[in-house]
């Protein structure tokens, strides 16, 4: 890896560390419980704690698998996001500005953090991460012409 420039800022309430780092190439480095909205049929909704690593040009989340003991971690690429956008708030719902939205090709997402800060630097960070990635992509597309 590289030199990490940063600091880890622990969260006594949650019992979670996060940690807020940009490596030597600017990238974000974020690490944290973030809800997920699970829907089942039209009417059925939950929200699933999920915990997620943002590094380099991969936003990775660890879902339990079929058995308890057994963990998976599922990518999303940053180079295939197409949009990051906070959720609309409802009058009924009073929670919802914490909660985002990333929209891929094949999937969105709609993630939930514990407050409107937390939710703020999760949407900074994977929108510069996305930027990066994009750049990335692009910059090695142009190398091969």
């Amino acid at each position: 890896m590289g030199t990490f420039f940063g600091v880890w800022v622990p969260d006594k309430r949650r019992g979670l560390a996060r940690a807020h780092v940009v490596n030597q190439e600017g990238q974000p480095l974020m690490e944290g419980r973030l809800k997920e909205k699970q829907v089942r049929w039209k009417f059925i909704k939950r929200w699933k704690t999920r915990y997620f690593t943002l590094a380099g040009n991969q936003l990775l989340f660890r879902k339990s698998g079929k058995s308890k003991d057994e963990l998976e971690d599922i990518p999303i690429e940053l180079s295939k996001v197409q949009s990051v956008k906070v959720v609309a708030r409802k009058r009924r719902d009073r929670g919802l500005p914490r909660a985002f939205e990333i929209f891929t090709d094949s999937k969105t997402y709609v993630l939930k953090a514990q407050d409107e800060k937390h939710a703020e630097e999760w949407l900074q960070c994977i929108n510069v991460a996305v930027a990066q990635a994009r750049e990335r992509e692009n910059r090695e597309a142009t190398t091969y012409l």
